[in-house]
């Protein structure tokens, strides 16, 4: 749970919240009561759209806070806090006025208030932040590093990148994901994958299955995989039943597979795997880092999984459990819940 003590702290903590440091952002807060205290719940960022002709600012407005009520409606917040960061001179009020204000209007017709609005030139020490509101409270924000929120991203082992742009390049796809050789290779499994699941119905899900495990295995021991064999596997998470077994692993569930093997496996299928079967592995991957603290690699894999698969179920609850600020021990439970389901038909 993040704790925030003023502005100052709300835009210090953003690094730690988002996993990278924002700039030329829009960043709305859904907050959530909890009998007399509101905490955190999940979180929207746009880009600011700063060079927009006059004549098409509130038009561009209006599309960023649609983009934001999207993300943070379904998750029914109590309360929304907002930050825009903009290195510009507010020349005596914050910039973006306007659009902070079509936020407030949009939200106010689903009953839930802006309770503050901060603008902040840049999410460093000393930098200057301002208020949106009638008070006109000033100030410069806090050390990034030394927040309430920095020390529990830490614990967690969560990793904060410089940019948006470096967090994403960890998942990046390979050269070799989208060669007409691995699309071939993926379509001549799914193909040897229909037949065995016809000819040998739920045995086939097992072999499947014991194919991840063993792939879990070779990559903790720095095997490097064969194209083939990403592709089988590839295929193997597009049947639910092994893939909800997999969603187990993050959490332990499974005595013959190391929870972080698991992880370095998904990640590298997130990579290497083309879409649209890139989904599976990529929502395993969020689960994954979601059991240890989300933060931009979560939101990365999400990402990666919704482009690769619109209507992709598995990535959309997951975003809509994240959106909710829904607590990860509630979601591992849930999770262990679905995995020993899936475990149990494949055993029977």
């Amino acid at each position: 749970m993040v704790r925030l003590a003023g502005p100052q702290d709300l835009v210090a903590s953003l690094p730690s919240m988002l996993g990278f440091v924002p700039e030329d952002s829009f960043v709305v807060v859904a907050m959530h009561r909890h009998g007399g205290r509101s905490r955190v719940g999940g979180m929207a960022r746009v880009d600011l759209v700063p060079r927009a002709e006059p004549h098409e600012r509130a038009e561009v407005d209006r599309v960023l806070v649609a983009a934001v009520r999207q993300r943070l409606e379904p998750a029914a917040p109590d309360s929304l806090v907002v930050v825009v960061v903009a290195d510009t001179d507010p020349d005596g009020e914050p910039p973006h006025r306007a659009l902070v204000a079509a936020l407030r209007e949009s939200f106010d017709e689903i009953g839930v208030p802006v309770t503050g609005a901060v603008w902040a030139a840049r999410v460093a020490e000393g930098a200057p932040w301002a208020c949106y509101d009638d008070c006109g409270c000033t100030g410069t924000v806090s050390d990034p590093t030394g927040t309430l929120a920095a020390a529990e991203t830490a614990a967690a082992g969560r990793v904060t990148y410089g940019s948006r742009s470096e967090a994403e390049a960890v998942l990046a796809p390979d050269p070799a994901a989208n060669s007409p050789r691995r699309r071939e290779l993926v379509d001549d499994a799914h193909e040897a994958a229909l037949t065995d699941r016809e000819l040998s119905g739920v045995t086939a899900a097992r072999r499947d299955l014991e194919a991840v495990r063993h792939a879990v295995a070779e990559v903790g021991r720095g095997v490097v995989l064969a194209e083939e064999e990403i592709a089988r596997l590839a295929v193997a998470l597009c049947d639910p039943r092994v893939r909800d077994v997999c969603l187990g692993f993050a959490a332990g569930h499974d005595d013959a597979v190391d929870p972080a093997h698991a992880e370095q496996l998904w990640t590298l299928l997130a990579r290497a795997v083309p879409a649209p079967e890139v989904a599976e592995p990529a929502t395993l991957l969020a689960f994954a880092t979601l059991d240890h603290g989300g933060g931009a690699a979560l939101t990365t894999a999400l990402v990666r999984a919704m482009d690769a698969d619109p209507g992709h179920q598995l990535s959309r609850l997951l975003g809509s459990i994240v959106a909710a600020g829904i607590d990860p021990a509630t979601v591992r439970e849930m999770i262990a819940g679905a995995a020993a389901e899936s475990a149990a038909r494949l055993v029977a």
